[in-house]
């Protein structure tokens, strides 16, 4: 199980970390172009804010993966274990509820968003492609965050680290 988050919390930094080149790439160049009045990249703009929402709907699942989500961590000095375990047991139901809630209007914005067949302004792709952030992005950070929660309440956290278990999954390529 902990092969399957792993092998997930990799293509997600993979893909953002392409997605951050190009963001950060297209601004720059958009940027130094207009201000020297070489030419002007009309679609720079808004493939940054593509990129940008997708950044944010993937990182929640990596986010969630290692629970990095906002948390108050002096609870654990202050609160006995048990309730600890109770505590987070509680946040895991309440988060995916909410990421449900939330994927299943995202599923539901994202099936408008196709048969309407809107695109985008500049880029002239399917505006379809853009909300499927919302559902994917939720989905994902339910279904991490549970299982980090799951793994923090049962205490049964695989005893290797992250290390050995990608050297492990090399080795089987």
């Amino acid at each position: 199980m902990k092969k399957f988050f792993l092998a997930v919390k990799k293509i997600e930094e993979i893909l953002l970390v392409i997605l951050m080149i190009v963001m950060c790439t297209i601004v720059f160049i958009a940027t130094v172009a207009r201000f020297t009045n070489l030419f002007i990249i009309s679609w720079a703009e808004e493939l940054a804010r593509y990129c940008m929402i997708w950044i944010i709907f993937l990182g929640i699942g990596v986010a969630a993966i290692d629970g990095e989500h906002f948390s108050v961590e002096a609870l654990d000095l202050f609160v006995p274990k048990k309730v600890m375990k109770v505590i987070r047991g509680i946040c895991a139901v309440i988060v995916l509820v909410f990421s449900l809630f939330a994927g299943y209007y995202g599923v539901k914005i994202l099936a408008f968003q196709i048969s309407g067949g809107q695109i985008t302004p500049s880029l002239n792709w399917p505006m379809w492609l853009m909300y499927l952030a919302i559902p994917l992005g939720l989905v994902i950070m339910a279904v991490c965050y549970v299982y980090h929660t799951y793994t923090q309440i049962t205490g049964k956290e695989d005893k290797k680290d992250e290390k050995e278990l990608i050297e492990e999954g090399e080795q089987e390529v």
